[in-house]
């Protein structure tokens, strides 16, 4: 009996921990292409960060975006774009130091909105050390 009382315990963990708002962020240009918007942050997330952004400096490291090389520029390594975050109303704005440039291509990588693992890989024993950062690439 305490076998199965086990069981059902940690099947109703892994549902709960299915129940996550884990729902990818969006990441887009505005309008004018000037800075990056990151939307669709779960509720918990987007507390933290309107509470921390502009007191905690680790919270500007949630987005990295780095320019990539041409298609067929095998010399030119990518190449970090430094900026700062802030908040307009529940979306996360990134404006970078300089102008992004037309006609290249960025990579953005962000943690938030992230899990260790999903109740998949927890089953199947896949469960990794690091977040699975999500990325987009957008072109100017």
């Amino acid at each position: 009996m305490f076998k199965y009382i086990k069981f059902v315990a940690v099947l109703i963990c892994l549902a709960g921990c299915s129940k996550a708002n884990n729902e990818p962020v969006l990441i887009s240009f505005s309008k004018d292409s000037s800075q990056i918007y990151i939307s669709k942050i779960n509720e918990v997330g987007l507390y933290q960060i309107k509470k921390n952004i502009g007191v905690d400096s680790a919270y500007q490291s949630l987005v990295s975006v780095l320019q990539t090389p041409a298609e067929n520029d095998s010399t030119t390594m990518e190449k970090e774009i430094n900026g700062r975050l802030g908040m307009l109303g529940d979306i996360l704005v990134f404006t970078p130091d300089t102008s992004f440039i037309k006609g290249k291509t960025y990579l953005i990588e962000t943690v938030i909105n992230t899990e260790f693992a999903s109740t998949k890989d927890i089953l199947t024993s896949k469960v990794g050390h690091k977040l699975k950062k999500q990325q987009a690439f957008l072109k100017r």
